[in-house]
């Protein structure tokens, strides 16, 4: 059982993220558009086992966000998220989204995501109780939650940290790549770190306004967990602070 959703009353359980060779079988899996609601929101809120693989991804995004081998075209990418130069404009049917000054600015941010996979495979997305009872082989947690809960889990995931940078990043990215690729690279570091995401403008439709995510490597949600009891959430002042905030 998640012990940190205990605490935190969650209203919406933990997703757990990992990849298999192929689609469980009875998984729903997702027919057009955007890979968040159809995969990590339809599992979170209604308990939805869901999956996809490279033929049931639609969107450039995922390709890198969850492991299906990587954006084919970055330059591409970096022209969409600053300014499609004027020769190149007709490629794009919006033209550029300004997120910064220039491609090259954006290619400085968009490097620092890892690409995994040759495309092959299938992501699942499960809630975490259920992945944890079946031992199933999970990479990644996330948590969607508002802002005070995502307060505390950040705390809770510096808790025993040693190390001085912080606990929690919030890189740019699209939504996908923020609860899995993002997060999973963390956990190949000595120091892993939280991801907050749900800061894809796009993506954000698809949640409530006051929700974000929080996503941590395995390895570091075991931590986490483990410290929970000996935290502050194991305190009353918590539950008066949790319903102050609510």
């Amino acid at each position: 059982m998640d012990e940190i959703a205990r605490y935190l009353r969650l209203e919406t359980p933990a997703v757990a993220v990992f990849r298999t060779d192929s689609i469980p079988e009875g998984a729903f899996v997702p027919s057009k558009g955007c890979s968040i609601p159809g995969l990590f929101v339809r599992c979170a809120r209604l308990g939805d086992v869901c999956a996809a693989d490279r033929e049931h991804i639609f969107c450039h995004g995922a390709l890198s966000g969850f492991g299906f081998g990587g954006i084919p075209d970055r330059e591409h990418s970096s022209w969409a998220a600053s300014d499609v130069p004027e020769d190149r404009k007709g490629e794009m049917k919006h033209g550029g989204k300004r997120h910064f000054a220039s491609p090259e600015i954006a290619t400085l941010q968009l490097n620092n995501i890892k690409d995994y996979g040759d495309g092959s495979g299938a992501i699942v997305f499960k809630r975490l109780d259920d992945a944890l009872a079946a031992g199933d082989p999970i990479e990644v947690v996330v948590y969607l939650a508002d802002p005070s809960r995502i307060s505390a889990l950040a705390q809770l995931a510096g808790f025993s940290r040693d190390a001085s940078d912080p606990a929690v990043v919030m890189p740019y990215g699209h939504a996908c790549q923020h609860i899995y690729a993002i997060p999973r690279a963390e956990g190949e570091s000595e120091h892993p770190r939280a991801v907050l995401g749900m800061t894809d403008m796009y993506a954000r439709r698809f949640v409530r306004p006051d929700e974000m995510t929080f996503a941590v490597p395995f390895g570091l949600y075991k931590r986490m967990a483990g410290d929970a009891p000996k935290s502050f959430l194991a305190m009353d002042k918590w539950e008066e602070t949790l319903d102050k905030c609510l």
